[in-house]
């Protein structure tokens, strides 16, 4: 005689309840804002293809800027996650650097990296509001930043021309805007070429033996 097996699914909690429905406005949040732009993305669309309605979108975030900040966030978090795995993970100073320039190179000339800060930066310029968000969540970068290299530091074989704080700024600064530049001239400046500039820089401010 066949058994028939139920499986029986784990009831989640309000939290986990909550942290699921953030995780999926975030997720589809980050197309709309990729495709149209913050000022361009609908909340109310947000919320529906996520599978929610408007009222759950505004229960976890306060408006659309919120959750447009929140998908920047998640996205930082996660790279400083990679890069943080990088110093744990590799013992040679000289191979850290190596692995740290180049990681950095693809964030920053990734298409949707690109657009989202451009956005931010765009947004940033009109609105006061998201100005203060803005500096809030570049400051943080800035900390984040040194954090890494400070502990790149500890190696006496690791030699930095600048204050980390200067370091970082001037990598986001310059790579940034090149990056910019690659995605609308195209052929007249090839990601190759913007990815080896991006590194030039970074092997001339920083450098291992």
């Amino acid at each position: 005689m066949p058994v028939t097996t139920i499986e029986t699914r784990k009831r989640l909690t309000r939290e986990e309840s909550r942290a699921l429905t953030r995780s999926r406005l975030i997720a589809v949040g980050r197309t709309h804002f990729l495709r149209y732009g913050l000022g361009g993305a609908v909340a109310e669309k947000i919320a529906e293809e996520a599978g929610y309605s408007r009222g759950a979108l505004y229960s976890n975030f306060d408006s659309k800027e919120e959750l447009f900040l929140a998908v920047i966030c998640e996205q930082e978090a996660h790279r400083f996650e990679v890069f943080s795995s990088i110093l744990k993970e590799t013992p040679s100073s000289k191979e850290r650097l190596r692995k740290l320039r180049d990681t950095f190179a693809d964030v920053v000339t990734d298409r949707d990296w690109i657009v989202l800060h451009t956005e931010f930066q765009a947004e940033a310029l009109r609105s006061e509001r998201i100005r203060e968000s803005f500096l809030k969540f570049h400051r943080q970068t800035i900390r984040d930043g040194e954090q890494l290299i400070k502990e790149l530091l500890k190696s006496s074989e690791v030699t930095l021309s600048l204050k980390p704080s200067e370091f970082i700024m001037a990598m986001l600064s310059f790579s940034l805007g090149l990056a910019v530049n690659q995605k609308l001239l195209g052929a007249e400046l090839s990601q190759r070429s913007t990815r080896t500039l991006i590194q030039s820089l970074f092997d001339d401010l920083i450098s291992a033996p």
